[in-house]
């Protein structure tokens, strides 16, 4: 009882310093217990435990006052012992002054009292006597607790030292200072006071703490079992077995998270974040770990997690390969620019790991496209940083909707979305749509990607709208053509399933004739992957749909300069080609031109075809045309060259007259030289520099 010992319990926040300190209080203050069966008496052993909160206070006179507040609790309030608290009510006047004269801790005391207790009625010494002598007649030793002093300001934190160490180290009177080391060092290089280094600080406080207590890490596997613990009873097994990414969450909980996650209290911030966002959204619009990592990243890496926005081009890069991204510098983003919000060493290295495991981007130079869902994928890449679905956003519920109801028979609600006003909105519906319907010759992208239905009415309803959408050539996302490539794999998928399928009438709903085409012929192209039965299926069908092309392109040359610009085209003479159909559309061309319903000429303008500059304005004319020599030998059995694409000349006039004139500077035979067109202006016109008319 003749001593004072001061005691730092030391651990970074959250470590549980506060859980040992209610331990300690448990040990030292026994329970009460009865003297006898009835009661009515209580004996007290042990210690008297008092809790000082100095950060709930402001300013010196207010510290102080707290401080002998709490010791005087530490009394009891009858007997002999009321006394003591009057005594040390007395000292506190005496000791209030005296500090406030203390320019700094450390100072001689008894320079700083001399003034003060001239005008007091008694020395200060003797007062401090006093109040030490009725606290060992007490006979009960006292724990003053002052946790979390690493919250205090500099000038409180000085306060403060200057209680323990000079005015309130009576005998009995042990102090417990629980404390971040690292943050009171920094706290007392207060730089109002001049720069006080990392060494005198340390050394400052070991004059102070004489029983330091460190608090023991958590190991790496005390932290990987705490957060199994806490996530296990997140995620159900259901959502595990549905597709829970075990080996890249795997990557992140042996090794970032520790490293960032070394507390208690970190952790348990970190799983009631992942409660919350598990609790409030709807797990089957997003990933289940890219939550989970998304969580992480924002709640241990906020500034970082405020910059992706910025970056979503970068981050997002090879998640949809329908999708052109314009050109990037061959070195690849400069992910340093992003991480440089992060200013710690070890920090940087965890957060780029984080990036890593969300998106592939970051990981790999050329990365695979991310699932549907995930945070890399562009159209759920807001769903993550706004924590919701956004406004403008179509939720997966309402997609699975509409696609259930058409292959049911009922395409209200798939025509709203497709047929909408709002091109970003139809844009992001059929990227929805698509990535359930990967090609059936990629097996990676099938198992990973949710599935869509598939029937002959789906079918039907899809190429309704092919019919329906309007054509604009120059669209980076145009619906029309993303609608075409959702129906080729559709059509793809129904005869994979069951080579027997009757799918023509589906096929015919669609009564363009070249949008009909070009989805089979889609469909048909690439038959890596798909086994014999499908394969036969597929060329069946584009069997039957040149079958169908033969009459109506000898019709449309026998209309001439009336002919449909729908059929014309050298595309719709491939799929012929290709259905291996060419000898019976020879023979058709060579019984026309013997009859002269049409001339050589008719036939090569249909070889031209045009380009448009992809993201001009909607009703550009075509920015060059090119001519198929090749194919056109092939056909007629005349020499030609083909030409590619002419960038300079801008084709604001596509009738047939000059598209004969353009087809005629490649072909080789006289048959095709000008007195031979049926325009009597390309003679005139041959002046030009490349023999079209000025």
């Amino acid at each position: 009882m003749d001593s004072s010992v001061v005691y730092g319990l030391e651990g970074p926040w959250g470590s549980g310093k506060s859980s040992v300190i209610t331990m300690i209080t448990a040990f030292l203050v026994p329970a009460k217990s009865s003297t006898d069966g009835a009661g009515d008496g209580v004996k007290e052993d042990g210690w008297r435990v008092v809790p000082f909160t100095p950060w709930a206070t402001s300013g010196s006179e207010a510290l102080l006052a707290e401080f002998f507040a709490a010791l005087t609790a530490a009394v009891p309030e009858a007997g002999a012992a009321q006394g003591l608290r009057d005594k040390i009510t007395g000292y506190a006047e005496i000791a209030r002054p005296i500090a406030a004269l203390i320019p700094g801790v450390g100072n001689g005391l008894v320079e700083a009292s001399r003034t003060v207790e001239a005008r007091l009625r008694k020395p200060w010494n003797i007062a401090f006597a006093e109040v030490a002598d009725a606290l060992r007649q007490l006979g009960t030793p006292i724990l003053i607790v002052v946790d979390d002093i690493d919250r205090l300001q500099p000038v409180e934190l000085l306060d403060l030292l200057r209680v323990v160490r000079l005015l309130g180290r009576f005998p009995g009177v042990d102090f417990l200072l629980a404390y971040d080391e690292q943050t009171l060092v920094e706290t007392l290089q207060d730089p109002a006071r001049g720069t006080v280094s990392t060494a005198r600080a340390r050394a400052f406080m070991e004059k102070i703490v004489q029983y330091p207590l460190s608090m023991p890490p958590l190991l790496t596997g005390k932290i990987v079992k705490m957060l199994d613990a806490g996530l296990t009873e997140i995620i159900t097994p259901e959502r595990v077995e549905r597709g829970f990414d075990k080996p890249r969450f795997g990557r992140i909980v042996l090794t970032t998270m520790p490293s960032q996650l070394a507390t208690p209290r970190a952790i348990e911030r970190f799983l009631a974040q992942v409660r919350e966002q598990f609790r409030i959204h709807d797990l089957n619009e997003m990933n289940d770990l890219d939550l989970i990592l998304a969580t992480f990243l924002r709640v241990q890496f906020p500034d970082l997690f405020a910059q992706l926005q910025r970056w979503r081009t970068e981050l997002t890069r090879g998640a949809t390969d329908w999708i052109s991204y314009p050109s990037r510098n061959e070195s690849g983003p400069n992910w340093d620019e992003l991480l440089q919000k992060v200013e710690d060493v070890q920090d940087r290295q965890d957060a780029r790991a984080a990036l890593e495991a969300l998106f592939p981007a970051v990981a790999e130079r050329n990365p695979a496209r991310a699932a549907a869902g995930r945070f890399a994928h562009p159209d759920y890449f807001d769903r993550y940083l706004a924590q919701s679905i956004p406004e403008g956003d179509i939720p997966d519920a309402v997609i699975a909707r509409a696609l259930a109801e058409a292959a049911a028979g009922n395409s209200e609600v798939l025509r709203t979305l497709i047929l909408a006003e709002d091109d970003e909105q139809v844009t992001l519906a059929l990227s929805k749509i698509r990535v359930r319907y990967p090609d059936i010759g990629q097996q990676w992208m099938r198992d990973q990607a949710p599935e869509g239905p598939a029937s002959v009415e789906l079918l039907a309803a899809g190429m309704a709208l092919v019919n329906e959408l309007p054509d604009r050539p120059g669209s980076w996302t145009s619906a029309l053509e993303q609608t075409t490539y959702w129906m080729a794999n559709l059509l793809r998928r129904l005869l994979d399933a069951d080579p027997n399928t009757g799918v023509d009438a589906a096929l015919e709903v669609c009564t363009r004739t070249r949008r009909r085409a070009h989805v089979v012929s889609a469909a048909s192209g690439s038959l890596d992957g798909v086994d014999n039965d499908t394969r036969e299926a597929l060329l069946a069908a584009l069997t039957h749909e040149a079958d169908r092309l033969i009459p109506l392109l000898v019709a449309d040359l026998r209309l001439g300069d009336d002919g449909d610009t729908d059929i014309g085209g050298s595309f719709l003479y491939s799929v012929v080609h290709d259905a291996g159909r060419l000898p019976e559309l020879q023979a058709e061309l060579q019984a026309g031109l013997a009859a002269e319903e049409f001339t050589v000429a008719d036939v090569a303008a249909r070889f031209v075809s045009f380009a448009y500059i992809v993201g001009g304005p909607v009703g550009a004319a075509p920015s060059s045309a090119a001519f198929a020599g090749e194919l056109f030998t092939k056909v007629t059995g005349v020499a030609a060259d083909s030409t590619d694409h002419n960038e300079h000349e801008t084709w604001a006039d596509t009738s047939w007259a000059r598209r004969r004139r353009f087809a005629a500077k490649y072909v080789k035979s006289t048959g095709m030289t000008a007195e031979h067109t049926t325009d009597s202006s390309v003679k005139e016109a041959d002046a030009g520099p490349d023999g079209d008319p000025s």
